[in-house]
């Protein structure tokens, strides 16, 4: 299996502002995870995931987990 690399984004959370990926829906985030990685597109965006969670950027990670959970709805069915 290839190695897939994340780049962690660098962004904490802070109270009272937006998430960087409020401007995005789930739903474009999952399209451009297939487009971008194929098959490995739900392994990528837990990878997201898991990423935001360890560095606690909560939103980041809601978000992530989101378009990681639809990915793997979307292989289920």
């Amino acid at each position: 299996m290839s190695k897939i690399l994340v780049r962690s984004s660098g962004i904490s959370d802070t109270a009272g502002k937006a998430s960087i990926w409020s401007n995005f829906r789930v739903e474009e985030a999952v399209t451009a995870a297939i487009d971008l990685y194929g098959p490995q597109a739900a392994t990528a965006a837990a990878y997201c995931a898991l990423d935001a969670w360890t560095e606690a950027r909560s939103d980041d990670y809601k978000f992530w987990f989101g378009v990681f959970s639809a990915l793997r709805d979307r292989k289920s069915t």
